[in-house]
């Protein structure tokens, strides 16, 4: 393993352009999986393979890449020896051309962030490519590293005003001044840094809901919003929520925000066993 202050870089062990190649080529091989196979497939490059799956399921295509982003990580961590951190994995795209995530990465704090007006290749291929660059890189941090993770919490391509992208441990909290309503000097308790923060405009709206759960003894947790959509989840205060009662509440919840938000999409975070689902 590598010392921590050495970046990658510099790391004999490590090649820049032949590691980009390498992810480049998975990525690629991922979306020719999802396409028949023909002469003519191979010799077309990421770029023209992408326009190619965009009439396919967006979930095959962000899976594809996701998949082989990772296999590409974990092999590489393998075959060089190294454990890639947060430092390096910045380190790496600030080298690199890349559309979407490539470029320069602020550090701050624990982290490190990197916030842009939207990028041409959005323009090109719409919201999809903004989801394609986040799940290839997703994927590999999954596969280099060990705690190092990735997330987005702000996207042009769904609606938000800029993007706003987030490197960072497991065990850190986010920096607070990564939320421009948040002050350095907050009294607030950390919040987890998979999310983003939710406006007090919001919080407010939602407070005759959370009240409204709690009378059924239920905390409602808004966890975040990332990207347009809002991660929430239920603890019951007399146990798990399971089978037709579990199914009722989340649909109550989906029926109060739509009320609210009419085109908000909630996402439930809580484990798929804790409300009896498949596993």
């Amino acid at each position: 393993m590598k010392q921590v202050s050495v970046s990658i870089l510099q790391d004999e062990r490590f090649n820049l352009d032949d590691f980009l190649s390498r992810w480049k080529r998975a990525r690629s091989f991922g979306l020719r999986s999802l396409l028949a196979e023909t002469d003519l497939l191979a010799q077309l490059d990421e770029e023209e393979l992408f326009a190619l799956v965009r009439e396919i399921d967006p979930q095959l295509v962000l899976r594809a890449v996701f998949d082989q982003s990772r296999k590409f990580g974990l092999s590489a961590s393998r075959y060089l020896g190294l454990t890639f951190e947060i430092s390096d994995l910045a380190d790496i795209l600030a080298q690199s051309t890349l559309p979407c995530i490539g470029g320069r990465w602020k550090k701050h704090n624990a982290a490190y962030v990197r916030e842009r007006s939207g990028c041409a290749t959005f323009k090109t291929f719409g919201s999809l490519s903004c989801d394609y660059w986040r799940e290839a890189l997703d994927g590999l941090i999954m596969g280099v590293g060990e705690n190092e993770r990735f997330t987005r919490h702000r996207s042009v391509g769904h609606g938000d005003s800029e993007c706003l992208d987030i490197l960072f441990t497991e065990e850190f909290i986010v920096p607070r001044v990564v939320s421009q309503e948040e002050s350095v000097h907050s009294t607030q308790p950390p919040r987890s840094q998979k999310y983003g923060k939710i406006s007090n405009q919001m919080t407010a709206a939602f407070t005759p809901v959370v009240a409204k759960f709690k009378k059924n003894n239920i905390n409602l947790v808004l966890a975040g919003l990332s990207e347009g959509i809002l991660y929430y989840r239920m603890d019951s205060e007399k146990g798990v929520l399971c089978g037709a009662a579990g199914k009722l509440m989340h649909d109550n919840f989906l029926r109060d925000t739509q009320k609210i938000y009419p085109s908000l999409k909630c996402i439930d975070v809580a484990p798929l066993a804790v409300y009896g689902g498949p596993t």
